[in-house]
């Protein structure tokens, strides 16, 4: 099952648009929903993310695309799983149409679609990384938006793959470390909490947001959102890759420097043990 514009479709043979022509009708962008038992997760949050997103990226924005209208979409799709469990919804955002001197702002298109568990964490034995130096990323003020840098991205991960690595960090113009290939980046150093600042270029996510809040709320954490050269990589004790659509993951190894530490990961166990 699909959502496409607000109608529901069993598949995507059915729907007015193939899966494969969103790139020919303009740019996309995706965000993800999470969603636990009968009850949608940091929803204020990500459908405000959204609305802001689709203003900076320039579309006409239908009306009726309310929070209760967005959440009722996501409930005729069905929730599948066990109350306990986290389910991950994928709302994709396009133009319908490509934008012209007469109309500017071109239609929002929008297909939601349910990916089944969502689990917050990737148990992997071994997660190793290294530096892509082949593109580095601008830190204008469009580089946040969800769909920014998505080519470097896609880049930096086939040549993590074609290299025996499992995920590669981007550099900015300043080469201070932006995030990697796959998601957001935090460093355990001298116990406290560092990650680059939006300013650096990042990807702006709901889930990175929600957990750095959440860190700065902790009296027994210290939390630095700044920028950060790669040469911290050699001090940190622990490092943590949070991507937003798959469960996040705890680098073992970067060049000569391994991480033993499971700081991190306890720390974002706990996260979303306060937030289910």
């Amino acid at each position: 099952m699909i959502r496409y514009n607000g109608k529901g479709y069993s598949s995507w043979k059915e729907a007015p648009v193939e899966r494969s022509s969103f790139s020919q009708l303009g740019a996309q962008f995706s965000i993800p929903i999470y969603w636990k038992g009968n009850q949608p997760l940091l929803w204020e949050e990500t459908y405000f993310y959204w609305m802001s997103s689709l203003r900076r990226w320039r579309v006409q924005i239908p009306m009726s695309l309310t929070p209760d209208y967005l959440e009722a979409q996501v409930r005729a799709l069905g929730i599948s799983i066990a109350a306990d469990e986290i389910q991950l919804f994928v709302l994709t955002a396009f133009r319908e149409l490509a934008p012209k001197a007469d109309s500017p702002l071109t239609p929002l298109g929008w297909v939601l679609e349910s990916r089944g568990i969502y689990a917050p964490s990737s148990i992997v034995d071994t997660y190793e990384i290294e530096l892509f130096k082949d593109l580095y990323l601008s830190e204008d003020y469009f580089a946040t938006l969800p769909a920014s840098h998505q080519t470097q991205r896609d880049l930096a991960q086939i040549y993590a793959y074609e290299n025996g690595y499992a995920d590669c960090l981007l550099l900015n113009t300043q080469k201070n470390l932006v995030e990697s290939a796959q998601g957001s980046l935090f460093l355990w150093i001298n116990e406290a909490v560092v990650s680059p600042d939006l300013a650096s270029g990042c990807r702006d996510s709901v889930l990175r947001a929600a957990f750095i809040n959440a860190l700065k709320k902790q009296a027994n954490i210290s939390v630095a959102v700044r920028p950060v050269s790669p040469f911290e990589l050699q001090n940190a004790e622990a490092l943590l890759i949070l991507p937003p659509f798959t469960g996040a993951a705890s680098v073992t190894r970067y060049r000569k420097k391994t991480y033993m530490s499971s700081a991190l990961q306890d720390v974002l166990t706990d996260f979303w043990t306060k937030l289910l």
